[in-house]
C-alpha cells in the first residue's frame, strides 16, 4: 500500500522575542502551535480603558463539553433553547459607537473565539466512535472507487497483516477485482482471494490513496464488514477509550489540543484585566 496521506501537520515551532516596554508583543497561538496575531501592549492596555458591555452565550454539547461564543449566531440551532448567558460590565453609552480601543479588545476576544474553534475541530478530527463487541473494536471505513463510496464497518485486527473487505460490502462501488490467491480461513477451510484497487480509503483523519485492498466471500454470518489490518495500523498512532467508544488518533496530539482547549476556554471568561495579565504572563515565560 502507497505511504499514508493525511491532511494533520505536525506541531509548529515557537519563536522568542525579548521583553521591554516598547517592543513587547503578545502571541496569540491557533492549533498547530502557529502564531495567529500580535497585538502591542499599549493597544491591549487602552483597549480595557473604555471596556464595552458584552454578552457571553455558554451551552453544552452532545459530548457534555462546556462551549463560549460571544455571538447568538455562533450557536447551533439545537443547543439555543438550554443558552445560559453572562455580561461583562462596561461604562460605554448603549447609542455610542465602540471606540477604536474598545474594538481593539473586541478583535482580541474574537481571536480567542476563533483559536478555540480550530481547537476544538482539530480534537473532534481525531476522535473516531466506534463500537465495541466483545474484545473486537469495529470501526467505520469508507472505500472510495471513481465517484462511488462504501461505506463499512471494519473490524480492527492486528494479526492480520492485509486490509480485507468482504464483497457485499462493496458491491455498491461495482469495481474491478482480480486473483490474487487462496487463504485459509479460521473454520480451516482454504478459499479465493481476489483484490481491489481502490482510489482512497478513509479512515478517522487519514485518507490513503491509491489503496489495494483484498476481497473475499467470508464464510459464515459477521458483525462486521471485513478486517483493518497492519497496512493500516503501522503506520498510525492512535489509543482505545473504550470508556467512551473512541479511538484517539494521535494520541499525544490529542492531549496537547486538550491542554490548549481548557486555556482558551480559561481566557474566553476574563475580563478584560485578568485576559491582559494573564497574557503578558504567557509571553514573559521563556520558551
Amino acid at each position: 500500500m502507497n505511504r499514508l496521506n493525511s491532511y494533520w501537520n505536525p506541531k509548529g515551532s515557537r519563536s522568542s522575542l525579548p521583553v521591554d516596554e516598547t517592543t513587547a508583543r503578545f502571541r496569540l497561538y491557533a492549533a498547530g502551535g502557529q502564531v495567529i496575531g500580535w497585538l502591542l501592549p499599549a493597544l491591549l492596555v487602552a483597549a480595557i480603558s473604555l471596556p464595552a458591555t458584552a454578552e457571553i452565550y455558554h451551552y453544552v454539547d452532545e459530548r457534555g463539553r462546556k462551549v463560549y461564543v460571544n455571538r447568538e449566531s455562533q450557536i447551533p440551532h439545537q443547543y439555543r433553547e438550554k443558552v445560559e448567558t453572562r455580561s461583562e460590565a462596561g461604562t460605554m453609552n448603549s447609542h455610542q459607537d465602540p471606540s477604536p480601543r474598545e474594538q481593539q479588545l473586541n478583535h482580541l476576544r474574537r481571536q480567542i473565539d476563533d483559536s478555540l474553534a480550530s481547537v476544538e475541530k482539530a480534537i473532534t478530527e481525531l476522535e473516531t466512535p466506534v463500537k465495541v463487541i466483545g474484545n473486537g473494536v469495529i470501526l467505520p471505513v469508507r472505500a472510495v472507487y471513481g465517484a462511488r463510496r462504501a461505506d463499512t464497518h471494519m473490524l480492527l485486527d492486528t494479526g492480520a497483516s492485509g486490509t480485507v473487505f468482504h464483497r457485499d460490502a462493496l458491491k455498491g462501488l461495482n469495481g474491478s477485482t482480480y486473483r490474487a490467491g487462496q487463504a485459509r480461513v479460521a473454520s480451516g477451510e482454504v478459499i479465493d482471494v481476489h483484490a481491489i484497487n481502490l482510489d482512497r480509503i478513509e479512515i478517522g483523519p487519514f485518507k490513503i490513496k491509491s489503496a489495494r485492498a483484498m476481497v473475499i466471500d467470508p464464510v459464515g454470518r459477521s458483525n462486521h464488514d471485513g478486517l483493518l489490518g497492519m497496512d493500516f495500523l503501522r503506520q498510525v498512532h492512535y489509543r482505545i477509550d473504550f470508556e467512551r467508544n473512541l479511538i484517539i488518533w494521535e494520541p499525544e496530539r490529542y492531549a496537547e489540543l486538550k491542554v490548549k482547549r481548557e486555556a482558551l476556554l480559561a481566557q474566553q471568561k476574563m475580563k478584560a484585566n485578568e485576559l491582559i495579565e494573564s497574557l503578558t504572563s504567557q509571553e514573559q515565560q521563556p520558551d
